[in-house]
């Protein structure tokens, strides 16, 4: 017959238990300290901002805003992939989760998954988020990336009456009018400029809507208005040449391409720059001299390809010359 203690088998029981505690507390330690050097070394390179708060996160007992920042850092520098990992983290750290869910939507919509984002952003504006301006403004840019103007232009509209600005008023202005509502962009870039919110893109901007609404009058008023003042006339003779063609006027408007390219013509007798080279194949365009504006913004591109707006200029040459053809 065996007798075994009751003390002992307690005893043995005990040690058991403290030794698999132990093992189980080393072992997350161990592979804790894994994923966290792994997690920096996933994000070492991305850029040097990630890298500062990559070491502020290794000695951080509260890490979870840190997660935040360096998701949207991720972002910003071309890897949301690693954002939505480190929104991951951030989630139950104490962050505020209006501030991740945002950023959850952005890394999203980096990601090419522009519905699921919208589905974030819907549910942050549906519940009235502390960020809920910033939530609009961003839906608005989304909207708009994805074709839905209207719903682009409600978001702005909402975000624009709280805290009008100059690149709110702009970006509103613009969705009206390629909405084709060049009434309301008129009327929301006279509201601006009669505040006293002052930018020659602003007026430009007005120009342009209120040639194509039919205001053809006091568009020429803000174009004479520049040409006073102006050191270098050529771009607005153009714009005016352009009104006078809108509103039937052909041999004024004629009248004012030719100043405008003998202005340039001077310019490039002492130093020709890409900007005055563009300007001058867009008033060769106007011109209908077609060839020759092409032959100036090929020799820009040659020189800088990266140039938007010449190859949008060569875009439009090339077009009308496709018409042209029989």
């Amino acid at each position: 017959m065996i007798v075994i203690k009751t003390n002992t088998i307690r005893e043995t029981v005990g040690m058991t238990v403290d030794m698999t505690v132990k093992v189980l507390l080393v072992a997350v330690i161990f592979f804790g300290a894994i994923f966290l050097s792994e997690d920096v070394k996933a994000h070492d390179g991305v850029h040097v901002d990630v890298d500062k708060i990559n070491k502020q996160i290794e000695e951080s007992d509260d890490p979870g805003p840190l997660y935040l920042l360096r998701a949207k850092l991720c972002r910003k520098h071309g890897r949301p992939d690693l954002g939505l990992l480190d929104l991951q983290q951030a989630r139950g750290m104490g962050v505020d989760p209006d501030a991740e869910a945002l950023e959850r939507a952005l890394c999203l919509r980096d990601r090419m998954k522009s519905t699921e984002a919208l589905s974030i952003m819907d549910k942050l504006v549906d519940r009235r988020s502390k960020n809920l301006m910033e939530v609009l403004s961003e839906r608005s840019n989304l909207r708009d990336a994805v074709g839905q103007i209207e719903g682009a232009i409600n978001d702005l509209v909402r975000v624009h009456v709280v805290s009008p600005d100059l690149e709110k008023t702009l970006r509103l202005g613009d969705l009206y009018e390629r909405r084709g509502a060049d009434v309301l962009a008129v009327s929301v870039y006279r509201q601006a400029m009669e505040s006293g919110m002052e930018s020659s893109l602003l007026v430009i901007a007005r120009i342009r809507a209120e040639t194509a609404s039919g205001g053809y009058e006091v568009a020429l008023q803000l174009v004479n208005e520049k040409l006073q003042e102006a050191s270098l006339k050529a771009t607005w003779y153009q714009r005016r040449a352009e009104i006078y063609r809108a509103s039937g006027r052909e041999e004024k408007a004629i009248a004012d391409l030719e100043k405008a390219l003998e202005e340039l013509d001077g310019i490039f007798k002492r130093r020709p720059v890409p900007i005055h080279q563009v300007t001058r194949a867009r008033v060769l365009r106007l011109l209908g001299r077609l060839e020759e504006a092409r032959q100036q913004l090929v020799e820009v591109l040659a020189n800088a390809p990266g140039y938007a707006s010449a190859q949008r200029e060569l875009d439009l040459v090339e077009q009308l010359e496709k018409q042209k053809t029989p």
